[in-house]
């Protein structure tokens, strides 16, 4: 669109005087913008997630567990990786008009849902919907503000969790136990639609040029045959629907679709961690598989082995999100004092606490230990998320190639929905087969928490392979 203003296109625009910050006149309605898009995504998961363990055992797909996450992860990919290019292309605004539909659909259609196949479908379109969101959100970020207002900006969407995971949980589980999971999926609704007429606006100044020459390649379909791929070797690790030949079978497929899409979709060395934005954007997938690994299966696990409610149950993704945020607000503070250069460090510190926090929830729902210890220790895994999230994010925009931040972004979001799917499509299959072998249900939801503690210390390892310079380059 080549009305766009030139100073709004990119991060290299002239900076305003340092008084001016998120909310100065001039970024202020972007900056709304930004938030209550943000708020949207707190609202499905401090408010959604806690209903799906009633959701799931009302449509009779307890063994598909893991797959509601897996499911809307996968799709995410996809959505981050075309949002990110069409932002890249035309601006955010574009990419989160799509998704909001996308999003809105997704949340119709699994609060109508008569089957898990509905269920799986409407968390497919939440999934489409919310990477596209996501990743709009983050070229925003980059290209409306300098460099030393982005810690900030990050800082206050993360913020944007609090007021949810206070009250999130707490209304959807009382929602759940005295109405049903529909009511509390049905209820984003209304949010996405004062987003539609607020966010929209504020992004139109965002809006760039088409670039000249020939049109990119689009990733898209690489994202599609990963996601495919992923699907397909995830299938072949459960066993149980049509044995040998058909795990054989699957996962030889799905490595054919999936090496050479993430060859073309993340930069070269991603795999082996190669110093740099490499091992920044690995790191971001580990962070993924071990966070929301964990966080995914705490409030079934409280459920099953503890007799919690949905309300109790939820009480650790507060002390969570609560302890991101605190976490998030604390490194912000402390990097104006110290300067971007120990972005990396933090990220490392982040994976140990995170790793901490794992274990202790762990420890506490695996054991007879009082049920009111899960949210201190998840406060600590969240308080580790929080640390990490946000530098690692810093130190990746910043090494991005000018007009490419979309690309960066949607490798950022690929990892972290890829890590997410994998952590949680695991969990759900170890635990489903662990069960059907008779190991115990406390051994069986043991299982779960092993994956994710283990990716946290490999992620440790990680980050100490991060390029420090990346990080104060402007």
């Amino acid at each position: 669109m080549s009305d766009a203003p030139a100073s709004s296109s990119g991060p290299e625009a002239p900076e305003a005087p340092a008084t001016a910050g998120v909310f100065a006149r001039e970024r202020r309605a972007l900056t709304i913008g930004i938030v209550l898009a943000i708020m949207a995504f707190a609202a499905e998961g401090m408010g959604v997630v806690p209903a799906l363990p009633s959701a799931v055992r009302e449509l009779h797909g307890l063994p598909l567990f893991g797959w509601v996450f897996s499911t809307f992860m996968l799709a995410w990919l996809v959505g981050t990786i075309a949002g990110g290019q069409l932002a890249d292309q035309h601006g955010p605004r574009r990419p989160t008009a799509l998704g909001l539909l996308g999003f809105g659909g997704g949340l119709l259609l699994a609060a109508s849902a008569q089957g898990m196949a509905q269920f799986l479908a409407g968390r497919l379109l939440q999934g489409l919907g919310g990477g596209a969101m996501g990743a709009a959100a983050y070229v925003a970020v980059a290209r409306g503000y300098p460099d030393r207002l982005r810690a900030r900006m990050m800082a206050l969407i993360s913020s944007m969790w609090i007021l949810p995971a206070i009250v999130g949980p707490a209304v959807s589980g009382f929602l759940v136990e005295h109405t049903s999971w529909r009511v509390v999926i049905a209820g984003v609704l209304p949010l996405l639609v004062v987003i539609a007429l607020l966010a929209l606006p504020a992004m139109r100044p965002l809006a760039v040029a088409k670039p000249a020459g020939a049109p990119e390649a689009s990733r898209t379909v690489a994202a599609l045959r990963l996601a495919l791929g992923v699907g397909l070797v995830m299938g072949a690790a459960d066993l149980r629907p049509h044995g040998l030949i058909w795990a054989l079978a699957s996962g030889g497929v799905g490595l054919v679709l999936l090496l050479p899409a993430l060859r073309a979709l993340l930069p070269a060395g991603t795999l082996l961690a190669r110093p740099g934005l490499p091992a920044g954007i690995l790191a971001r997938g580990l962070l993924g598989f071990a966070f929301f690994g964990s966080e995914a299966f705490v409030p079934l696990t409280a459920i099953e082995l503890h007799g919690a409610t949905p309300t109790q149950a939820g009480l650790a993704l507060t002390a969570g999100a609560l302890g991101w945020t605190g976490a998030s607000w604390l490194r912000d503070r402390l990097e104006s004092a110290g300067g971007a250069a120990q972005r990396a460090r933090y990220v490392v510190i982040g994976f140990l606490l995170l790793a901490l926090g794992i274990a202790a929830v762990a420890a506490v729902l695996i054991s007879p230990l009082p049920l009111y210890l899960v949210p201190i220790g998840w406060a600590l895994g969240g308080a580790g998320i929080g640390t990490a999230y946000n530098a690692g994010s810093l130190i990746c925009i910043a090494a991005a190639p000018p007009g490419r931040e979309g690309e960066v972004s949607g490798q950022l979001q690929l990892t972290e929905a890829l890590g997410t799917a994998v952590g949680t499509g695991l969990g759900g299959i170890l635990l489903a087969l662990g069960l059907k072998l008779g190991v115990g249900a406390h051994s069986a939801h043991a299982l779960i928490f092993a994956l994710p503690l283990t990716a946290a210390l490999v992620g440790g390892a990680v980050a100490r392979r991060i390029d420090l310079a990346a990080a104060q380059r402007q």
